[in-house]
């Protein structure tokens, strides 16, 4: 007979399966649903990613069904024509299965409410009728807002009020009325935030003392008063290793206008954060020599359409001599400029990533394969530009002292077929294996298509991982 396994080796089997398996595990006995619960209540909003929209709203209304309302909001609900509340018969155990929440994404919970409150077209009987202005005519439409309205409300007051464990927070939009009705208290176990407005740090997670990393959007102009709401947040951030800003509007305007939108990053702020380890900034700029105050940064990313001068002075005269991972998704800074920086990695760095790369970048590559190949040596995963017909003997000294490569893509606007590319890698290492893909990225509207060809090579082992 098998003898029995312990709940270590439950633990290490489980995590590798599926949401619609674990369900279905939960049913075998008592043991196997104890251990599963955790699992699929870590994160249960996420459910509205699942395929099959019958399974999928009937799990909806089965969660929905477990949160303890009032009766003031359930008689609400009920009151909707087409939907009602229906409670199972473990309804007492609610506060159990919240105890188990540990994620919290503002997007999936909004979906799962709108799944939730959606009432299917067969039933659209009793419609309300509303004038469209632009067909000139009276249409009929099942109005789902109260339904919707009323779940938001009510299922956010009881998450803030009952699930003490959340680590990850993802909030872009809350009600005033809830704002008003929470101590946001049960949030202090918090470890990663991201928020879609400033004001929330003041406003509701002022006791979260544990934050390791934060994400903050931006949207439309900066105003002083919320870098310094921001400033004031952090000084409370002890364990704060990682920080992102993002701002919005820059991200969706991507010509001249844009150019001149970008904000810096508040003198302040910077001095405030000198201490965290990565740093990621879309659609900001950094005033000119401060990334000097950065000395303790690892990891670092920057998204930016348009390079002005004194961004360029800034990064220029930066030093991040700790770094481990650069990443580009946009623009990047001229290329001599880039390599120089490199340079001053002091052979930590690990990881070189660019994304979307604009063909008038195209003067200094030598300059920067030569850079990566004398200065870093521990890098492992590789994303660069090349002029692929005139750089191949830097690309050999490169991967001579880069030994610890096991991939990298290689991207360029002139053209060298695969297979010619495959002997020429052959030569120095027969290993390696090449894909080739045209790629193409539309910028703006006012703006050509930026097309060119990228080729990832892999160790032959590893060329279909992924």
């Amino acid at each position: 007979m098998v003898p029995k396994l312990n709940y270590d080796c439950f633990q290490n089997v489980f995590e590798h399966l599926d949401q619609d398996t674990l369900f279905n595990c939960i049913l075998v006995n008592r043991s196997w649903f104890k251990i599963l619960i955790p699992y699929l209540w870590e994160n249960p909003f996420s459910i509205v990613h699942r395929d099959g929209a019958a399974n999928s709203k009937k799990l909806l209304k089965t969660i929905i069904s477990m949160f303890p309302f009032d009766k003031w909001t359930e008689e609400k609900l009920n009151s909707c024509k087409y939907y009602k509340v229906t409670y199972h018969k473990y309804r007492k155990s609610i506060r159990d299965y919240l105890d188990y929440m540990e994620i919290f994404k503002s997007a999936e919970f909004h979906g799962f409410i709108d799944k939730c409150s959606r009432v299917p077209p067969w039933k659209y009987k009793n419609l309300k009728k509303i004038y469209d202005e632009n067909e000139r005519t009276w249409i009929s439409k099942y109005d789902e807002s109260s339904i919707s309205s009323t779940l938001t409300n009510h299922i956010f007051n009881i998450i803030f009020r009952n699930c003490t464990k959340i680590r990850q927070f993802s909030l872009f939009n809350i009600s005033n009325m809830t704002v008003q009705n929470n101590s946001f208290k049960n949030l202090s176990n918090l470890c990663y935030l991201e928020v879609g407005k400033p004001y929330y740090l003041g406003n509701i997670f002022r006791d979260c003392k544990k934050i390791k990393k934060i994400v903050i959007h931006f949207h439309g102009y900066n105003t002083r008063d919320r870098w310094l709401l921001l400033i004031n947040f952090l000084k409370d951030q002890k364990e704060l290793k990682a920080i992102h800003f993002s701002n919005y509007t820059s991200w969706n305007i991507r010509d001249n206008r844009y150019y001149n939108q970008l904000k810096p990053i508040s003198e302040e702020l910077l001095i405030q954060i000198h201490s965290i380890e990565e740093l990621g900034m879309n659609g900001f700029i950094l005033p000119c020599k401060q990334l000097n105050t950065l000395s303790n940064v690892k990891h670092l990313e920057i998204t930016l359409w348009k390079w002005k001068p004194e961004t360029v002075a800034a990064f220029d005269n930066g030093l991040c001599p700790l770094l481990e991972v650069l990443k580009f998704q946009g623009d990047l800074p001229p290329l001599d400029v880039l390599a120089k920086f490199i340079g001053k990695t002091k052979g930590h760095l690990q990881c070189f990533y660019i994304k979307n790369p604009n063909q008038n970048h195209y003067n200094h590559t030598q300059l920067l394969l030569k850079s990566i190949a004398k200065s870093c040596p521990k890098l492992n995963s590789l994303s660069t530009i090349i002029n692929i017909t005139k750089d191949l003997s830097f690309l050999k000294t490169l991967l001579i002292s880069c030994n610890e490569l096991k991939n990298f893509t290689l991207m360029s606007i002139d053209f060298m077929s695969q297979s010619l590319l495959q002997e020429q890698l052959r030569v120095m290492d027969e290993n390696w294996g090449v894909v080739h893909e045209k790629c193409q990225y539309k910028r703006s509207k006012n703006i050509n298509s930026i097309r060119f060809n990228k080729y990832q090579i892999k160790l032959k082992n590893n060329l279909f991982d992924h």
